[in-house]
């Protein structure tokens, strides 16, 4: 009796305690979805049972309801989620998903709703031009600004670097007036130009004149604007320069070798010689600004994008094709040079020279040229294996030699299929892997060594997405600094493997990463300025400094922040939230918070190329 009594009173204090809601929240692409395509949107729910669902009509109709599927509990997300499918829905107009008391931001069924964010997110490039003005007339009063950087004449850096390294300067000087402001600070470095110049080059090849700047510009002359003064970063010939060689120690003394003839290298980085203070336009930068030495990843990285120049202005502009194809030829041959392989140029290697690469830097290592971060006013964009870097160069070399009719380089085995990785500014072989997959359209080229490790990258990150609640293909739980770049960069990934085999399967990834990005995430928002019910505002970037800077602007549309970062947590505001977040909720929209929040070129260039993507794909749906 006394036991009864016990459960009886224990029922009654259960009974009392407040209801666990429906849900908390729903997660759900803020943009929209095109009639025909996937719906999927996420609720926060702790509640272990499916949960009714109701799609409400603007005007408050209820024109659809079902029961969500409880996916469990999310490491990542730290969340318990639920998935809602609503693929049905397809009748044009402005809806709100709700459980319970809970609703969604708004959302839009429509066409058409990726080509005016392709351009935002190309509109990017056109703000961070350098030595350029933003004019009001393409963008409006708030955003415009003077030039910055204008006669941009600079010399080698001369001095004691941050390890205490004596470096002697140059004789020479170089004018490198132009290209882009690299992300939130006005330096501009060549590894991480590489890879978002050779993207919108590929989004131009991809989907054609669909893509225009505020002034007018098509992606591929944008990119222009970069490989002239990618170009400019070369050191001039018969001059001589100071390097690194080899793996050394961080954070010591650098020993320092002089290259006799250096002509041709290509310097890692322009920027300030100390840091530029919060919200500072580059029309106001008044600091000195100096060239950073030369480093073999910068110069495999030039000859990549001049090689593809070459071939891509063919028939376009013929002298500036040929100037990009001299400057291939003679990176090349400089790299050989330096690191003393026994290629040349004639040798008939070069047009067979992937599965020759590796061969080719034995025993160079320690004659490679690093970057390190021991400069003030600059980040690195290191690399210390730049095997995968000479291979995308190689690829490049190679195509733009043979044309059309190159054949794979992976004939002999040296090409990995399993382990290929995302491309980023310091693993480039998805790169290569797409430059070589790029040629007729016909089953052969679908099934070439380098397609197939499209493919089976794409494929990999696919099933992470079917196994993990977030419906997110990341590939570990430490989520790095810019992991939204990461997932704009595998976006372009699937997006090509569906180029190469048609399947669906392969554009609705890159939906799913859309969404994501978009506001399918466990914080809710827009990870894109201007897009959404609650897009981020406060991007870490000294022009679009308007929560530290009275009169400074809010970003334009179209900017992709770095996002969630649970590795590199080390500015003020990261510092605050190590151990007591998710992977996919470290995240602030805050101007301090530089590890999360920073922008820059190699993200947002892959944006640029998903949302063209998707605009040019949308009838497939």
């Amino acid at each position: 009796m006394r036991a009864l009594t016990l459960a009886a009173l224990l029922l009654a204090a259960c009974s009392n305690a407040p209801a666990e809601p429906e849900a908390r929240a729903i997660y759900v692409n803020q943009l929209g979805f095109a009639p025909a395509s996937n719906k999927i949107a996420k609720a926060h729910s702790e509640r272990h049972e499916p949960q009714r669902w109701i799609v409400h009509s603007a005007a408050g109709e209820i024109v659809m309801e079902g029961r969500t599927i409880p996916l469990g509990f999310s490491e990542r997300a730290g969340q318990s989620l639920h998935r809602i499918e609503f693929g049905a829905l397809s009748e044009p107009g402005s809806y709100t998903l709700s459980i319970g008391e809970t609703v969604s931001p708004d959302f839009e069924i429509a066409t058409g709703l990726y080509g005016p964010l392709a351009n935002d997110a190309l509109a990017y490039f056109y703000h961070n031009r350098a030595g350029e003005p933003v004019l009001a007339e393409h963008v409006g009063e708030a955003l415009a600004r003077p030039a910055g950087h204008t006669n941009e004449v600079v010399t080698c850096f001369k001095g004691t670097d941050n390890w205490g390294t004596e470096w002697p300067g140059c004789d020479y000087e170089l004018d490198v007036t132009g290209g882009w402001y690299d992300a939130g600070d006005h330096g501009k470095y060549v590894v991480n130009a590489g890879i978002s110049t050779w993207t919108l080059m590929d989004a131009h090849e991809q989907f054609g004149d669909s893509l225009r700047t505020p002034d007018g510009l098509s992606a591929l002359d944008e990119a222009r604007k970069n490989i002239e003064w990618m170009l400019s970063m070369q050191v001039p010939a018969g001059q001589s320069a100071w390097v690194a060689q080899g793996q050394q120690e961080e954070g010591k003394p650098l020993k320092l070798t002089r290259i006799e003839d250096a002509g041709g290298l290509v310097h890692h980085k322009v920027h300030d010689e100390s840091w530029q203070g919060d919200g500072v336009m580059p029309h106001e930068n008044d600091k000195t600004r100096y060239l950073y030495p030369p480093s073999t990843g910068a110069t495999a990285n030039l000859g990549a994008v001049a090689a593809r120049c070459a071939r891509m202005w063919e028939g376009i502009d013929e002298a500036f094709a040929e100037r990009c194809k001299i400057a291939a030829v003679a990176v090349t041959a400089k790299i050989f040079t330096v690191l003393d392989t026994s290629t040349a140029l004639d040798d008939p290697v070069m047009k067979d020279v992937g599965p020759s690469i590796r061969a080719m830097m034995e025993g160079t290592k320690d004659k490679t040229i690093l970057a390190y971060n021991n400069f003030d006013g600059g980040g690195p964009y290191g690399d210390s294996d730049s095997y995968d870097t000479w291979n995308w160069m190689a690829a490049e070399y190679r195509r733009m030699l043979i044309g059309e009719q190159v054949i794979a380089m992976s004939a002999s085995g040296d090409f990995d299929t399993v382990d290929l990785p995302v491309p980023n500014f310091n693993q480039s072989d998805a790169l290569r892997a797409i430059t070589l997959s790029q040629r007729l359209s016909d089953e052969d080229a679908r099934k070439s060594p380098e397609a197939k490790s499209i493919i089976a990258l794409a494929d990999r990150h696919l099933e992470q997405t079917a196994t993990e609640p977030t419906h997110v293909p990341y590939s570990s739980d430490e989520y790095e600094w810019g992991s939204n770049g990461h997932l704009a960069n595998l976006g372009m990934v699937l997006g090509h493997a569906y180029l190469l085999t048609g399947e669906r399967k392969y554009r609705d990834g890159v939906l799913d990463l859309m969404d994501y990005l978009l506001g399918r995430n466990p914080m809710g928002i827009s990870y894109i300025t201007g897009y959404g019910d609650a897009p981020f505002e406060n991007p870490h970037h000294r022009h679009w400094a308007h929560s530290v800077r009275d009169g400074a602007p809010k970003p334009p549309p179209g900017v992709l922040s770095g996002g969630p970062n649970n590795t590199n947590m080390s500015d003020p505001v990261a510092k605050e939230m190590v151990g007591s977040c998710a992977a996919q909720t470290c995240y602030a929209d805050d101007y301090g918070a530089w590890t999360l929040n920073e922008v820059t070129i190699n993200w947002n260039a892959p944006l640029v190329w998903m949302a063209a993507f998707l605009a040019e794909t949308e009838g497939a749906d």
